[in-house]
């Protein structure tokens, strides 16, 4: 019955100890044989696992309409595809994105219509945040009031990509961590781009990731002496 205007409150007047309190219930798992209290009299089992290896559900489960019922209950026991069914699920024209033993669609592509996919890719931001170096070197130049550009595309180099932080006109500083870009050789690539780079004229300047945390006013010096 609903509590409404004028009724008197159950626990009016007593303590906080008084009040109707739930009866606990103790009773014996039958699957784990553990002693369990519970508020709810219809529970009989302390646990979903329990309950999962209980002969209940089993029992349940081999008289389930749903499966007793079920035309294809043979593949609810463990049935195995035959050599001929494996044959026809591997040659399924479905199930590959192009046809099985063709080459890849990508080949098709014109080279003219590679590039300009390259292309339009150096305009996207692969990443969805800035690596820890490049936030330090980025603050760093916060605070030395030095105006930069992040991940902006370097397109008159043949090897043209995205560059970490570039300063303008023609200042270019890279962040390499030092896993990815291989310390302390350094990847072949990024040689080849420092090379090409330079020979437009751009100043590079590479930090590596263990010098950025270990050693900040090294790469302050670094960076105030590229852009004097």
């Amino acid at each position: 019955m609903p509590f409404t205007k004028g009724m008197t409150p159950i626990n009016k007047g007593k303590k906080k100890d008084e009040w109707k309190r739930s009866k606990i219930y103790t009773k014996i798992c039958p699957a784990c044989k553990k002693e369990i209290k519970t508020k709810r009299e219809n529970q009989i089992y302390c646990n979903n696992i329990c309950y999962s290896i209980s002969e209940k559900l089993h029992q349940y489960s081999k008289s389930s309409s749903m499966i007793r019922n079920n035309a294809y209950k043979k593949y609810h026991q463990g049935h195995k595809h035959s050599e001929i069914t494996k044959e026809k699920i591997r040659n399924n024209p479905f199930r590959h994105s192009f046809v099985k033993g063709g080459e890849n669609p990508g080949k098709n592509k014109s080279p003219e219509t590679i590039s300009k996919i390259k292309e339009k890719r150096l305009y996207q931001k692969m990443l969805k945040k800035d690596t820890q170096p490049e936030i330090i070197i980025q603050k760093l130049l916060n605070a030395l009031n030095v105006k930069f550009v992040k991940h902006k595309p370097i397109t008159d180099i043949p090897h043209k990509y995205q560059c970490d932080i570039f300063i303008s006109p023609n200042i270019i500083i890279e962040c390499d961590g030092d896993y990815y870009h291989k310390y302390p050789k350094g990847r072949e690539i990024d040689k080849i781009r420092t090379l090409e780079l330079e020979n437009k004229k751009y100043k590079v300047l590479r930090l590596w990731e263990n010098e950025i945390h270990n050693n900040i006013e090294s790469c302050k010096n670094k960076i105030l002496g590229l852009i004097k």
